[in-house]
């Protein structure tokens, strides 16, 4: 999955990392159980029971690889519309 926002590699990834911070102080990424950062590659890694999505901010565009376990496959619509919410309301 792709999206499309304005700003350099580097801008984007702040911006969804204090988002994404505060969005789990607050309970609000109660299905993800870790997320690791790498600020020298501008990229995360959250995971969670049965899946693991990769988040890469390039320049004006964050991109997501989603694996999901066997059982979480039929879902996978519904798991990348939250996700793609959650991105949405963070980059805006």
């Amino acid at each position: 999955m792709e999206f499309k926002s304005t700003g350099s590699a580097n801008e984007l990834y702040k911006k969804l990392k204090t988002k994404f911070q505060e969005y789990q102080a607050a309970g609000k990424m109660s299905q993800v159980s870790k997320i690791d950062f790498n600020d020298s590659a501008n990229t995360a890694v959250a995971s969670g029971t049965g899946y693991k999505a990769i988040i890469e901010c390039k320049d004006n565009v964050v991109s997501i690889d989603l694996d999901l376990s066997f059982l979480l496959r039929p879902m996978k619509g519904k798991i990348e519309e939250g996700i793609g919410n959650m991105i949405s309301k963070a980059l805006a």
